[in-house]
């Protein structure tokens, strides 16, 4: 998913293919961190091609953003930054100011364990309530 809001920034949503790389730059040792997100698929005759977002965020961002997992699915918040490269094509990348990660889950982790044992408890202690049909609301 993406989307331009009215101050001029973009918003990304989408699934992230590999992790996140973080750097050093600069004389002042300034972190950024660069990762790209799916953002959408656009038919291309019989196949599907992939839309994607290259994002990219500094110091305090960066180190968050570098948390950033093969798999994991992003929101991204930024600014819209066009360079043109040496070999003349025009590169957009989202200068991320806010970014939220929600990590991968294996399928595995998703299916609770059963008991060992179902063992009965005695209720006899217990009234049993006989409803009158209606909600209790």
């Amino acid at each position: 998913m993406q989307s331009k809001l009215q101050d001029g920034s973009a918003i990304v949503c989408g699934y992230v293919p590999k992790d996140a790389e973080l750097k050093t730059v600069g004389e002042k040792g300034s972190s950024l961190c660069r990762w790209s997100v799916k953002v959408d698929e656009k038919a291309n005759g019989d196949q599907k091609e992939a839309v994607w977002a290259n994002c990219q965020a500094w110091h305090g961002t960066a180190r968050y953003a570098a948390s950033i997992k093969k798999g994991d699915t992003v929101l991204c918040v930024g600014k819209l930054e066009t360079n043109t490269g040496t070999d003349g094509k025009v590169y957009k990348n989202l200068v991320c100011e806010f970014v939220s990660v929600m990590k991968s889950v294996p399928k595995a982790s998703l299916v609770a364990p059963l008991p060992e044992t179902s063992e009965v408890t005695d209720l006899s202690e217990y009234e049993e309530i006989l409803g009158d049909g209606e909600p209790p609301f």
